[in-house]
């Protein structure tokens, strides 16, 4: 999709879940964390445009998501994936960090 479109997409969830969390009873914790989640796109894309722009600045190209049984890498045992570097590897894993790292700590605050 086109960034535009995303960062459009992104803010309306956002927007949803802004609204949600402040206008809905604090006796249903479920719906504010469901809400809460509704926030955690434009994090997502924030710190995925970040990413980008850094292996942009490195390697001149858009990092390579390293996720086992893509079409990207090869997954065989003992495979070599010339191509993916240790910051793509870093860069996945942290991007999987902080979905899920967003997610606990709505759940804990909320």
């Amino acid at each position: 999709m086109k960034p535009k479109i995303v960062w459009l997409i992104c803010v309306g969830l956002l927007t949803i879940g802004l609204f949600g969390i402040l206008y809905s009873n604090a006796e249903f914790r479920n719906d504010r964390i469901m809400y809460f989640g509704f926030c955690v796109p434009i994090i997502y894309w924030i710190f995925d445009r970040f990413f980008k722009r850094i292996s942009e600045n490195l390697h001149k190209r858009d990092f390579i998501l390293f996720l086992r049984y893509s079409d990207e890498i090869n997954s065989g045992f003992g495979a070599e994936n010339p191509k993916v570097k240790n910051s793509d590897k870093l860069f996945s894993f942290g991007l999987l960090i902080i979905i899920v790292g967003t997610l606990f700590i709505g759940i804990q605050t909320i």
